[in-house]
């Protein structure tokens, strides 16, 4: 994630991000970050292939399913994914293809 890990958007503090879900009720979350010994969940993420999305739509979602984390972070944090952009991105890290692919 050449551009993220070089900004400091993904600290050393992280231990893993991965998928998270559970059947009931079923929730699902295309990222999750862990950090420390408790893997505390510190930033949740959604991520869609659409040209441009709606990044307070999505938060508001992501704030819905972080309820039932078993060990969300007090100021757990979100990040939206879009192809090209991401609108009304305040208060989230908001993230393209290009910075993902695009090298550092």
């Amino acid at each position: 994630m050449g551009r993220l890990a070089d900004a400091g958007e993904l600290g050393p503090e992280i231990l893993d991000v991965g998928p998270w879900w559970r059947d009931a009720p079923p929730v699902e979350i295309d990222a999750v970050a862990l950090a420390g010994r408790q893997r505390t969940a510190v930033r949740a993420g959604e991520a869609k292939w659409s040209r441009r999305m709606d990044g307070a739509r999505l938060r508001r979602g992501l704030e819905h399913k972080a309820e039932v984390l078993p060990r969300p972070a007090p100021d757990l944090r979100y990040a939206v994914c879009a192809r090209e952009e991401v609108t009304n991105a305040e208060g989230v890290l908001a993230v393209t293809a290009r910075d993902v692919f695009s090298p550092a």
